[in-house]
């Protein structure tokens, strides 16, 4: 089969022709119609994860999929050929990913069913980032009466917790550094729009919460480092500044950059947000997706073999939401 692979740390990705995945007993084998690239994907090729993780080149990487059950293992119970879904694939590895023109799953984990008049490329564009964002506005406890801010909220999981959160009930501020950014956000859901490069931004929130934020969401990567761990103890520092400045004393706080170092923190509860795909999790922003109350903003898509393109693109800055792929010879 066709897929887009990591071949070594010191080679940029390419196409290859690769062994279509075997299916196990309680496996099911997907072709894969949709997905989405995502910061975590150019992380993963930049080598990133190095030091915490295998690599198993050539590597078939890419974690969001939409598409059909093309066959089943022996012992599957939940899914017939023929059936659509739709997920997030997180190994313990690298590899076995989904820019490619099949992927085998367990059938009860990382893939849930797509509902009727859920559209294939939305659903391929929600996976990963839409968990994360579930994740992130569940530890800050949104909800009716909450004030919750969400930094680097124009991307893929910034626009999912926006939404997310004030669907909850929470009066959501979110950041952006342009008017197209603001117009997005406030689309979305976002009650206030602060600019962070207009000064500092615990600031700007407390003259809009005097008594505090409930809970803040932090989307930033605030070090450029080419290895997780590497040189981010000013991240931290600053992360927790922001933490202080802007939170009420029992306010939540949650990280997906492995901010909340506990020493740093003091007494401030944050959460650092792994991103868990479960069949449950995903099939709740599946639902939410049919019955309207979510949206998948699509800033762009990209038809399969285009992936670098998709990839420069996301390197250029300023998608607002997701880039989707769509793996068009597959259908």
């Amino acid at each position: 089969m066709r897929a887009f692979v990591l071949t070594g740390f010191d080679a940029p990705p390419a196409f290859a022709d690769v062994a279509r995945p075997a299916v196990g007993p309680g496996e099911i084998l997907v072709r894969v119609q949709a997905s989405s690239v995502n910061p975590v994907d150019a992380m993963v090729a930049a080598g990133f994860f190095r030091a915490v993780q295998e690599y198993r080149f050539p590597a078939v990487f890419g974690r969001d999929v939409a598409g059909v059950v093309d066959e089943v293992g022996s012992a599957v119970t939940r899914y017939r050929p023929g059936d659509r879904v739709a997920g997030f694939v997180k190994r313990e590895h690298i590899g076995d990913g989904t820019f490619a023109q099949f992927i085998a799953v367990p059938e009860d984990f990382f893939v849930a069913p797509v509902p009727d008049g859920v559209s294939t490329g939305a659903a391929g564009a929600l996976g990963l980032s839409g968990v994360t964002a579930l994740e992130c506005v569940e530890a800050v406890a949104a909800g009716p009466g909450s004030t919750v801010l969400v930094t680097g909220a124009a991307g893929g999981v910034g626009s999912f917790a926006v939404q997310l959160a004030a669907a909850a009930g929470s009066t959501v501020l979110a950041t952006a550094r342009s008017a197209e950014q603001a117009e997005h956000l406030v689309a979305l859901g976002a009650k206030h729009v602060v600019d962070p490069g207009a000064g500092d931004l615990a600031e700007q929130v407390r003259a809009l919460v005097p008594d505090g934020l409930d809970g803040l969401v932090d989307l930033l990567k605030r070090v450029d480092s080419a290895r997780m761990g590497e040189g981010e103890d000013a991240a931290h520092q600053g992360f927790a500044a922001l933490c202080r400045g802007s939170l009420r004393p029992d306010g939540l706080a949650a990280s997906v950059t492995n901010g909340g170092v506990p020493e740093l923190l003091g007494g401030i509860r944050c959460t650092n947000v792994h991103s868990t795909p479960t069949s449950e999790s995903i099939g709740r922003l599946l639902v939410q997706l049919a019955d309207g109350s979510l949206r998948v903003p699509i800033h762009q898509t990209f038809a399969f073999e285009d992936l670098p393109a998709a990839f420069d693109r996301l390197a250029a800055g300023g998608v607002l939401g997701k880039l989707a792929i769509d793996h068009g010879a597959s259908r």
